[in-house]
């Protein structure tokens, strides 16, 4: 008896299988297939959305349009760089370290390869005679006039009676500010107006 109820119920699982895999041919492409976020994981749901990969544009290389050019200012070489190299016509590559180069016109290129003038130390001649400029006071000092066209020193104010007394400065010269060395006297009109403490400005209002 136990025997043909065994066999019975054997049967009948094979058919509910056979019933489940003819609906499933049938109907398997109809049913929307559960998202994989809320698959059961451990009695709960796991609701950690998959990860999957994203490519990344680097908005470093996208100083080129589709020809494959780039514009000036854009980057064009330099240790590791992957992106274009050819610069757009009347432009050249200008190497500015080991690590970055850039697109640039010649002028800016010149301008950019210009050497630092050379710094004249504290009581140092810098105007009159054979001074040729551009120059450069040492850092606390500023080119001071003696004498028009003659003489000048790099020093930390006006000395008493030097012509610099006299000068003048025009309208938007820096005259003053904590750590400010150089003409402080603004044209006949202007004032020397604080915009903060460390930058005084001359201004007609």
């Amino acid at each position: 008896m136990f025997k043909s109820i065994a066999v019975l119920f054997s049967l009948c699982i094979g058919l509910i299988i056979a019933q489940q895999n003819l609906f499933d041919d049938r109907y398997g492409s109809r049913i929307p297939q559960q998202l994989p976020f809320f698959a059961a994981a451990g009695g709960g749901f796991n609701l950690n959305p998959p990860v999957n990969p994203v490519t990344v544009n680097n908005n470093n290389k996208n100083t080129n349009n589709n020809d494959g050019l780039v514009d000036e200012f854009g980057q064009c070489g330099g240790l590791d760089w992957e992106g274009p190299k050819t610069c757009r016509a009347n432009l050249a590559c200008f190497k500015r370290s080991k690590y970055y180069s850039q697109c640039l016109s010649n002028e800016a290129a010149a301008t950019a390869t210009r050497p630092a003038p050379p710094v004249i130390p504290p009581g140092g001649k810098c105007h009159g005679g054979n001074v040729r400029g551009p120059l450069a006071c040492a850092i606390g000092t500023a080119c001071f006039i003696q004498a028009e066209n003659v003489h000048g020193e790099c020093k930390t104010h006006c000395p008493q009676g030097w012509a610099c007394e006299r000068q003048t400065l025009p309208e938007w010269a820096p005259c003053g500010g904590e750590g400010y060395v150089g003409l402080t006297k603004c044209k006949e009109g202007l004032h020397c107006i604080a915009h903060s403490k460390w930058y005084h400005e001359c201004r007609s209002e």
